[in-house]
Formats: C-alpha cells, structure tokens, sequence
C-alpha cells in the first residue's frame, strides 16, 4: 500500500512538473527563436556571421535603439504612446554635435543642457497629454514634426561633424575592460528600469494604471502623476539614445531618426510575447531589439538588397502588435488610453 501511495505520489509531482514547465514555456518562446536564428545564420554565413568583429558589430549597433525602445516602452505600460522617441533623438544628437562646435559649450555642459532639454520636452507632453487630456498619438506626432523642422533649420539640412570634441566621441568609443561603453550604458539603462518597474512601488503603479486606470486610482494611486512621470522619463531616455548616438559616431545627422522609429516600437511591442507575457518589460525588450538586428545583420550578409531592412522592420511591427493583441487578450483592452 505504501509503495503504491509513493508511486502515485512520485507520479503526481512528475505530472505537475511537466505541467509547470509547459507554463513556463511560452515566456521563453521568443529566446528558442533567438537561438534558431543565430544556429541557421551561422551555417549560413560561418564565416563572416559567428565572428567575433560581427558579433561585436552587432551589440554596439544596436545600443541605441535599444535605450530608445527601453524609452518607448515606459509610457506604452500606461497604455500612452509617444511618437515622437526617435525624432527627440535626433534632436538630441544633433544638439550633442552642435553645441560644442557652434555654441562653443563644454561638454559637461551640453550633457546637462540636452538631458534636460528631453526633460522639458516629456514635461511638456505631459501637460498636454494628462492634465489637457489631448490624444498622446496626436500630441507626440505633433512634436515629431516641430523637432524635425528645428533640426532641419539648425543644420540646414546638412551633417554637423566640425567640432565634435574628442572628450565627447570617447564617451562612445572607447572600452571598458574590453566591453565598449554603449553596451555598458545600455546594459545600466535596462537593469535600473528592470529594478523600478519590478521591485519598487512606482512600476506596480505603472502597471497599475495600465491594466485599469480605474481600479488604480480606487487603490489610491495617483495616476496623472504615474502617467506623467512616465513621458517625462521615456523623453529624457530619448534625448540620453541621442546623446549617446553623437558620442559614438562622431557627428548629428538630421535625418537619422528615420532609421530607428520602427525598429523601436517594433521591439517594445515583441517585449508582450517574451518573459513577462501580456506585458511591456525591459528584459523582452532588450532581447527584441536584439532579435531583430541580427535578423537583419544575417539578411544583410546573405547578400540581401538594402530595400530589405525597412519591409523586415515594418513586418515585425505588424507581427508583433498581432502577438500584443494575442497576449493580452481580450481581457484587457490594448492601447485604450490612446
């Protein structure tokens, strides 16, 4: 009798073992994807994908995009969208590239000045978006289009490289115990906002107004200032991607926001169908944009044509809102505070 109540009860863990670990199993779906493309590209391509160069190539390129997609995703949890990431990168890049050469500030000095431009700027999404009760897609498209017109009149449409200092490119360029910084600024940005949003009050807050803004503010949360604290950090994480952009490449391009809107949103909206599903979080985050760039980094050494890029990014948009609605489900409305 006993051996028979050990067997069932060996039999009953087994089971529900089995049963935990199919649970869990989706949460890591879209790191199985991650490695089988890794695996194809590199029999593909073993002599140029697997190496070291491009292996290095790839996390440094895809730094930036990723700080903005950590960005992009802080108010999409609010269920507020800002369209407008990738144009304040670009208007922080070209600041970083023109103040030290045109206005003549140090380089401490332009840090500050465009950290704290992006923070005017989420500040005043907020005004516009919480307290005025304006659309977040109509407000953020709007701003897009006014930084657009202020890069394009402050360079005149044409790249500022000439007095870039050296003090500021090594801010992106060099190494730190053989890591270069880009990762390292990334890698920081990722855990302090995987921290805020799992472990301190303020992202059970976030989350919060996300899931129900109702049931939010009846448990006592003070959701316009949850919200607004929200644009103001995904603003300022924009104006640091630029920052950050310049430092690495030497030099503000106006048009170089162009090549980071989609990939961006696409990763934040990946970020539902990875670890915590149903939920914007850093970790899918970084492992989205991740996914994507050596997508197209393997593409790209296939030998595919340039037009390739921007229809991969634009179909992993499309793909990855259909697993946002997947994830969710109809539970909960997705994008409702649009």
């Amino acid at each position: 009798m006993a051996r028979t109540d050990a067997a069932a009860q060996t039999a009953g863990t087994s089971t529900s073992g089995r049963a935990a670990f199919l649970t869990e199993l989706p949460r890591f779906g879209m790191v199985g994807l991650l490695v089988i493309i890794v695996v194809v590209f590199s029999v593909l391509r073993p002599d140029s994908f697997a190496t070291t160069d491009n292996i290095r190539t790839v996390l440094v390129e895809s730094a930036v995009l990723t700080i903005l997609a950590l960005a992009v995703m802080i108010p999409l949890i609010a269920n507020d969208f800002d369209l407008s990431v990738a144009a304040q990168l670009g208007f922080a890049s070209i600041l970083a590239a023109g103040l030290p050469g045109k206005q003549g500030l140090s380089v401490p000095l332009v840090i500050l000045v465009v950290l704290a431009v992006g923070a005017v700027i989420g500040i005043i999404h907020s005004v516009l978006i919480v307290m005025f009760e304006l659309p977040s897609v109509v407000v953020t498209l709007a701003t897009s289009t006014v930084l657009g017109g202020i890069v394009l009149w402050y360079t005149d449409g044409a790249v500022l490289y000439e007095g870039v200092p050296a003090s500021l490119t090594d801010l992106g360029q060099k190494d730190v115990v053989g890591v270069p910084l880009p990762i390292i600024y990334m890698v920081v940005v990722a855990a302090v906002l995987w921290f805020i949003l799992e472990r301190r009050p303020w992202g059970r807050y976030l989350y919060a107004v996300g899931s129900s803004p109702v049931s939010a503010r009846l448990a006592g949360v003070n959701a316009p200032r949850v919200r607004a604290t929200a644009l103001i950090a995904c603003s300022v994480l924009a104006a640091l991607a630029g920052l950050i952009l310049t430092a690495r490449i030497g030099s503000g391009n106006p048009s170089i926001s162009n090549a980071y809107f989609l990939p961006a949103f696409a990763a934040a909206f990946l970020s539902l169908a990875a670890f915590k599903l149903g939920f914007f979080n850093p970790l899918g985050v970084v492992l989205s944009v991740y996914l994507l760039a050596i997508g197209v980094n393997g593409l790209t050494l296939l030998g595919a044509p340039s037009w390739v890029e921007p229809v991969f990014n634009g179909l992993a948009l499309i793909i990855a809102i259909g697993l946002a609605r997947l994830s969710v489900g109809k539970s909960r409305k997705l994008f409702s505070g649009v």
